[in-house]
């Protein structure tokens, strides 16, 4: 079985959605994009939130479309599919896969895998502008690679950090490399190297960080659900 199988298998199970766009012929690194988004998703309703999944039209769906590619997240082209996540007594939250966030400084960036508020994405959809950095609960950084990481990943990830603003933000990579977990560690970012179904222990570290910022979130909101 390839890596992409393994992949794509994890996402089946953790989704269980009636359809997927990811076959085994798509690229490793797109379904590894899905498996972040898939240990989100499913996180949160482990935790007790109601997650569903709606088209750009706001459509429910069962057959999930994911993007391959960076792209607006209002943009209306394809039906591509995001997670809407309910905890109790908290303003909804959206999860997507490869949608363009706006930093502080004005320019875009582009998020693997994003949970921002439900407003934001609202006004995203509704005035076709790119949702807010300082509006986003979770940006995650995906890196799927066969051979080592470069340092330049590290240094663009710690530059979109210091832009984009969002509340939390999250570096996870299947392989490994020193110089990227010092550069990173040195500057207090999150890093979580090795990540794949076939290491569950790596898997929970990223649960316990997705869960982290969920928490976080649901404290701003007296009478919300504690995690």
């Amino acid at each position: 079985m390839s890596n992409t199988d393994d992949l794509l298998n994890q996402v089946k199970w953790l989704i269980a959605a009636q359809s997927l766009s990811y076959t085994s012929a798509s690229d490793a690194c797109d379904v590894y994009e899905g498996f972040l988004f898939s240990l989100v998703v499913s996180t949160a309703s482990k935790w007790g939130a109601q997650v569903h999944y709606e088209d750009v039209h706001g459509n429910t769906v069962q057959d999930l479309l994911f993007r391959t590619g960076p792209g607006q997240l209002y943009q209306k082209a394809k039906p591509f599919t995001h997670a809407v996540i309910e905890f109790d007594r908290a303003p909804a939250l959206e999860a997507h896969v490869g949608v363009r966030v706006q930093g502080g400084s004005g320019v875009l960036h582009e998020c693997d895998v994003v949970v921002l508020q439900a407003d934001e994405a609202v006004l995203s959809r509704r005035e076709s502008v790119a949702p807010r950095g300082n509006k986003c609960l979770l940006a995650i950084e995906c890196k799927y690679y066969t051979t080592h990481l470069g340092i330049e990943l590290a240094r663009n990830f710690e530059g979109l950090h210091a832009d984009l603003r969002a509340q939390h933000e999250l570096f996870v990579s299947n392989t490994s490399a020193p110089n990227v977990l010092r550069y990173l560690s040195a500057r207090k970012r999150e890093y979580e190297p090795l990540v794949a179904p076939s290491a569950p222990d790596r898997v929970q570290e990223v649960r316990s960080q997705i869960r982290r910022a969920f928490k976080s979130y649901l404290s701003g909101y007296t009478g919300s659900a504690l995690i």
